[in-house]
């Protein structure tokens, strides 16, 4: 990496970190089990109030990611602000290691999509259709249930971070340099074979 390059990632993470997005946790469940996880890329994607549909990207390599591709569903959850030690337990390591939910309490008869009982507001989503493209698999997903507890604004990544103390953060750096330093080759592979569909 030249001097140039280096400057321009050092600007694009400096002006990354002016936009606070929500913290979400997704969450699927199947009957291989179920996961969750915090989820850095969440957005609505349709406008028309009559047919609500969200748009998620989650690494392919992450345990949520394979129980989502089992069940075809998913549950999106807002935090509040409070909630920094359930950010991070759903931010730290794997659900394949342990079970993130050990310690949640979960609405009854959301089993299929395991759903905080405590959290700002949940969303349940049923999977319409899948992209993947190397290190990232994208979901739409309509949604057919939604929940809202508060209407205070919910926790911001930013806050979440503030919100970590120093061991917290080491977790959080060495399982972003690992999720790294697996999806780059993911990511270089899909675009060194880019369908043509997906070509500029």
């Amino acid at each position: 990496m030249n001097a140039s390059e280096a400057d321009v990632n050092g600007v694009t993470e400096s002006i990354m970190r002016l936009v606070s997005r929500q913290v979400w946790v997704v969450t699927s469940g199947s009957t291989t089990g179920r996961g969750g996880l915090l989820a850095t890329w969440v957005n609505q994607a349709s406008i028309d109030r009559e047919n609500p549909l969200m748009l998620i990207g989650i690494a392919p390599n992450h345990h949520t990611s394979e129980i989502i591709d089992h069940s075809g569903r998913f549950a999106l959850h807002l935090l509040c602000k409070t909630q920094i030690t359930t950010a991070f337990n759903f931010a730290n390591g794997s659900g394949r290691d342990r079970d993130k939910f050990a310690s949640m309490s979960l609405m009854d008869g959301h089993g299929e999509r395991p759903i905080l009982q405590e959290c700002h507001s949940w969303l349940k989503c049923d999977v319409t259709s899948r992209l993947l493209t190397g290190d990232r698999t994208y979901y739409w997903g309509q949604v057919t249930d939604a929940g809202q507890n508060s209407s205070e604004p919910p926790l911001l990544d930013s806050e979440f971070i503030s919100g970590c103390d120093p061991t917290q953060l080491k977790v959080l750096r060495a399982d972003r340099f690992a999720d790294v330093e697996l999806q780059r080759p993911l990511n270089e592979a899909f675009h060194a074979d880019l369908p043509d569909w997906l070509r500029p």
